[in-house]
């Protein structure tokens, strides 16, 4: 049965409870790089992280092979460890993936969703309407309502392959969220959650695909313009996404 109320889907405990330091370490480092407090490049230092979350090297060694294995940190021979960067192939890839997983959770969701998950989605699109900018509110709501069509397709193996390849590109959507087209993003929203209720497979299947094909897209193109240097950025700035 679904929640009865947004609130429950985005929780934001004051202490949130994990099984180890382990979890722990590599929830806090997660946050750090995906909300860009950790930049893409950033060298990271076993020991300065050990003494930051007062644990033992050991428990800081297996949050990063954690990390390393979603995507986010990777190990490069004499230089350490570093948050990884995404080029524009690599975010064009990640997101093929993506569409590839997404089409079949949407299908699976169309025909499996309950009305209580239905009204659910639709509340949290409601009070995404109302907010004027994509700040973090926006950006949990977002979260809880893909979160919401992945969980409808009730195939928990898929929906946590699909939740790492969304990880490793999340910091790179916050970073482009204002390039992003808002108004046509939430109106996709809308029109994957009447696909759903009208129990469309393949409908909900093609739209979900867009969707993704649109952000990578535009993605792709900031990435790809960053990497060719400050005048080409300033350039991109003046083009509309």
């Amino acid at each position: 049965m679904a929640p009865s109320s947004t609130k429950s889907i985005v929780p934001t405990p004051a202490h949130p409870i994990y099984p180890s330091r382990q979890e722990a370490v590599a929830a806090a480092l997660r946050l750090d790089i995906l909300q860009g407090r950790i930049p893409a490049g950033a060298r990271l230092d076993i020991d300065e992280i050990a003494n930051r979350h007062r644990v033992s090297r050991t428990p800081v060694r297996d949050a990063l092979k954690q990390l390393e294995g979603e995507g986010l940190i990777q190990v490069l021979p004499y230089r350490g460890v570093e948050v990884t960067r995404l080029t524009a192939g690599d975010l064009h890839e990640l997101f093929a993936i993506r569409i590839a997983l997404e089409r079949l959770a949407l299908a699976q969701a169309a025909v499996k969703v309950t009305d209580a998950e239905l009204k659910q989605l639709r509340r949290i699109l409601r009070r995404m309407d109302k907010l004027p900018i994509r700040d973090e509110t926006w950006m949990k709501l977002n979260a809880a309502f893909h979160d919401g069509l992945h969980a409808a397709s009730r195939w928990p193996r898929l929906v946590e392959l699909i939740r790492v390849q969304r990880t490793n590109v999340e910091r790179y959507v916050r970073a482009g969220a204002a390039h992003l087209g808002a108004e046509q993003q939430q109106a996709e929203h809308w029109q994957l959650v009447e696909a759903l209720t009208a129990r469309q497979p393949e409908l909900a299947a093609s739209l979900i695909a867009q969707h993704l094909s649109r952000t990578a897209d535009t993605l792709a193109r900031m990435s790809a313009v960053a990497a060719s240097g400050p005048q080409a950025a300033d350039h991109e700035g003046g083009e509309p996404c």
